[in-house]
């Protein structure tokens, strides 16, 4: 695994443990912030019923939902790097959410935006979420 890959791989880990925190245990507010230091201010999502959320839409959601979901857990895995310029990587995961015997997937396209400052050198530009039906 190259440097750059296990860079995405450790922030898309980092960030889902912190939403899985915030959305499943009863945490401090300090969680929601570390989570929205992680994106830019032009942040988009576009959610799995095809919603487009700026970011300030997505955190004000988010901070109602503090511990909405006690004992989420989110995994991450298939990840891998579909493309990368000198500024941005574009990374796709699945994503497997699970709390009392309920799971749900979702495959996730994201853009991170290279930032020396951020954890992991990588803040969150975008992410497009499609929701998995079995």
């Amino acid at each position: 695994m190259t440097d750059l890959a296990e860079h995405v791989l450790a922030e898309v880990e980092r960030q889902h443990a912190r939403l899985a925190r915030w959305l499943g245990t009863d945490c401090g507010s300090e969680v929601l912030d570390e989570l929205r230091r992680s994106h830019l201010p032009q942040f988009e999502i576009i959610t799995i019923d095809g919603h487009l959320l700026r970011v300030d839409q997505l955190f004000d959601g988010l901070a109602g939902a503090g511990n909405a979901a006690p004992g989420l857990r989110i995994d991450i895995d298939e990840i891998g790097i579909v493309a990368q310029t000198t500024d941005l990587v574009t990374v796709r995961f699945r994503e497997t959410h699970s709390r009392a015997g309920d799971v749900s997937q979702r495959l996730v396209t994201a853009v991170l935006r290279k930032d020396a400052g951020a954890p992991h050198g990588l803040r969150w530009q975008y992410v497009h979420e499609t929701a998995v039906r079995h």
